[in-house]
């Protein structure tokens, strides 16, 4: 069963962007997902098991081509692509298609729509960043170097990916969260529109910016760099664990510098960036015993100016469960303060 790994899914009902009858909130409906990674043995996503794991040094043959790749070269990092049916090996990140692609590059053929039902075809990307050759080598165990050149394939991928609507990066760390293998990755998924909760913070900057004057993600920086829920600060960085927080241990990382997009940040501050990944991921592993996370980059969409909009990272530890209130509802309940989640959590960095 490890083996099909290799056969590219069968042509079958393609993927749909549906929205719903009366909310303004789209589904995607992956067709093109319905076999995934989980189904496989669990065998192949336990982290020992390298050599089952698609995503470990030998095994590329079990992936599609990579779009991108790290390689070492004198000293230096070269990039390059696998290309006539190769892949190259002695990589140190490698960026691939998703073999389950939740949405797929090809061109839109038809959008449909009646009083109830509208639909688009599922067209945009869906990208997998491997982001080391040694299997567990997630943020809060890797090296600089390599969270640095992880934060250097997120903004290549983001700008290659750049003439989609919309392009969200994010990561889930354990099964728990979603993750289908536990070989350290990050995914990327293109959309063809702005998603919802991306459009609602939007319109929140906006309504901030005409009122008030100023961006509200710096304002949020000025409040909490005193607050007690202060995480973590270094040159560029702060992390908070927001003042509503949904998830417990939640934490927002936001740049000093006001930037719209992952874009715009300076190779001085990838740096910074890897080294407050590092930190943070660390210092939430430490206080949780490693817990399942998802984190996502909350960045501009890449066709309009949106110059009052500030990108920041969110982390959300898969600690509680949604259940029938907040489904129903809307409101959650978070069983942890963020003032004593930021306290447990700057105590562990310190002794880290």
């Amino acid at each position: 069963m490890i083996q099909s790994l290799c056969i590219l899914p069968e042509k079958k009902m393609p993927n749909e962007i549906r929205k719903d009858y009366l909310l303004d909130r789209w589904v995607i409906i992956a067709s093109e997902r319905a076999k995934r990674p989980t189904d496989f043995p669990a065998r192949a996503i336990e982290a020992t098991d390298t050599e089952a794991c698609p995503f470990c040094p030998g095994n590329e043959k079990m992936t599609p081509p990579a779009v991108l790749l790290y390689l070492p070269s004198n000293g230096n990092i070269e990039k390059g692509k696998d290309s006539n049916g190769e892949r190259a090996e002695n990589w140190l990140v490698r960026c691939i298609p998703n073999l389950y692609p939740a949405l797929s590059p090809r061109k839109p053929i038809t959008s449909t729509e009646d009083a109830l039902h509208t639909r688009r075809d599922g067209v945009g990307a869906h990208e997998v960043i491997i982001e080391s050759p040694v299997h567990n080598e997630h943020p809060d165990k890797a090296p600089l170097s390599q969270i640095r050149l992880v934060v250097q394939a997120y903004s290549d991928r983001l700008k290659a990916l750049s003439k989609w609507e919309y392009v969200s990066i994010f990561r889930n760390h354990k099964k728990e969260a979603g993750a289908s293998l536990s070989h350290a990755h990050s995914q990327i998924i293109a959309t063809p529109m702005i998603p919802k909760s991306i459009t609602d913070e939007l319109a929140a900057c906006r309504s901030w910016v005409e009122k008030d004057g100023g961006c509200p993600y710096c304002k949020i920086i000025e409040s909490e760099r005193t607050s007690p829920r202060l995480v973590f600060e270094n040159r560029d960085f702060i992390a908070l664990a927001p003042w509503a927080s949904v998830h417990p241990f939640e934490l927002w990382l936001i740049p000093k510098e006001h930037q719209h997009t992952l874009l715009q940040i300076e190779e001085n501050q990838k740096d910074s960036l890897a080294q407050a990944l590092k930190t943070c991921l660390g210092g939430l592993a430490e206080t949780l015993s490693d817990p399942a996370y998802c984190y996502g980059f909350h960045i501009a969409p890449t066709h309009e100016g949106h110059g009052y909009f500030h990108w920041h990272l969110e982390v959300y530890p898969k600690l509680t469960i949604q259940a029938g209130f907040e489904k129903s509802t809307g409101l959650y309940i978070n069983v942890t303060p963020p003032e004593m989640a930021a306290q447990s959590l700057r105590q562990s960095m310190a002794n880290m």
